[in-house]
């Protein structure tokens, strides 16, 4: 095999018009035919000596041969096998890429027995609510539909794998459990497979698919209303001692807290929004009170900073370049944390006038 025909291999969904679909629909099943010959008559078949028996017969080109044998293989009517492993097309092709002389065996894939193909056929109706018993009596094409849905699944989990991971956010175990299941099943390389574990692990996949569904509710609905949530929890544990003043209100704090720690809080959304409101309210309070302290405290201390440095000015005589760069600094700064709305604001303005004290005496003392 060439490694630019390896390298133009097409993998993935693929936009075909209705006349070029049903010519590779031909040339697909007559591979199919010549594969399962194979196997009757050898026992094995493999990539490459394939590929050479099927131009002996036909005057096809290499590449559309190949192109053709992967597809099949994304149709899960075939599946490859490197050192005995079942591998997907696009690790096959990677692989092939690394080493186009790779021994790579081509397996067809088995039937499913009937009773097994048409229950998982009514598993899926239920589970979807789709009515597919009458469209879907080839199993190669029921099987790719279950893998769509798989991924479908997979791909919900994972938008909100990165949300669960977080203190207070639920749905982690849920979430484990879904992709080790997705992942177990979707492992499977070829329709016979795929649907016999379908049928087998029905009761987890109704679980999957209710977890789904409450984890989808969940972080639609109330992602927001869930992060204001685990950070009031960090706002109010600040003034926990003042909030302890109020038996009502520690109770409802400690029920807030064991309501976003529990690991499946879903039925509990309305009540942990109640609750939050109540503490906000006595929280917001108390907020309050410490933000009106801490001004008075902060602008106490500059005012004394500030008649520090005037009287310093006026016992050295300094010059008005000198009183506006430092004075007028610090009186802005003493207007601003005047307006200030919350303590982190006045401690940074605080912080800021500190600083703008210190440079004048250095600057002082290196000019006397």
């Amino acid at each position: 095999m060439r490694k630019q025909d390896i390298k133009d291999i097409e993998l993935g969904p693929r936009q075909l018009t209705f006349g070029f679909e049903n010519n590779h629909s031909k040339q697909q099943d007559r591979l199919l035919y010549y594969i399962k010959r194979q196997i009757e008559t050898h026992g094995q078949v493999v990539l490459d000596e394939f590929i050479q028996y099927v131009k002996e017969r036909h005057e096809w080109p290499e590449f559309l041969i190949l192109q053709n044998i992967f597809w099949l293989a994304q149709g899960l009517k075939i599946h490859f096998k490197i050192n005995k492993q079942s591998l997907d097309p696009y690790n096959v092709k990677k692989i092939l890429l690394e080493n186009p002389d790779q021994h790579v065996e081509i397996a067809a894939n088995k039937s499913v027995d009937d009773f097994v193909f048409q229950f998982a056929k009514r598993f899926y109706q239920k589970l979807s609510g789709k009515n597919i018993i009458d469209n879907y009596d080839d199993q190669y094409e029921f099987s790719r539909l279950l893998a769509e849905e798989i991924k479908h699944w997979e791909s919900c989990i994972n938008t909100f794998k990165s949300y669960a991971k977080r203190p207070y956010f639920p749905g982690k175990e849920q979430i484990d459990r879904g992709l080790s299941l997705i992942h177990t099943i979707s492992a499977k390389l070829d329709s016979f497979s795929l649907i016999n574990a379908f049928y087998i692990n029905r009761d987890p996949i109704l679980k999957l698919v209710d977890d789904v569904k409450t984890l989808s509710e969940f972080y639609t609905r109330h992602l927001d209303f869930w992060v204001t949530l685990t950070e009031s929890i960090e706002q109010f544990t600040k003034n926990l001692p003042e909030l302890k003043n109020r038996p009502d209100v520690i109770t409802d704090f400690d029920r807030l807290k064991q309501i976003l720690s529990t690991s499946q809080p879903y039925d509990m959304v309305e009540e942990a929004w109640e609750l939050y409101k109540k503490i906000k309210i006595h929280n917001d309070i108390i907020v309050k009170n410490k933000t009106e302290q801490y001004r008075i405290e902060v602008l106490t201390m500059l005012d004394h900073m500030i008649e520090k440095m005037k009287s310093h000015l006026k016992k050295h005589k300094a010059g008005p370049d000198l009183r506006n760069k430092y004075l007028y600094s610090l009186r802005m700064i003493s207007k601003t944390i005047q307006k200030a709305k919350d303590i982190e604001k006045i401690n940074r303005l605080k912080n800021h006038a500190q600083d703008r004290f210190d440079i004048y005496w250095e600057e002082v003392e290196n000019n006397t």
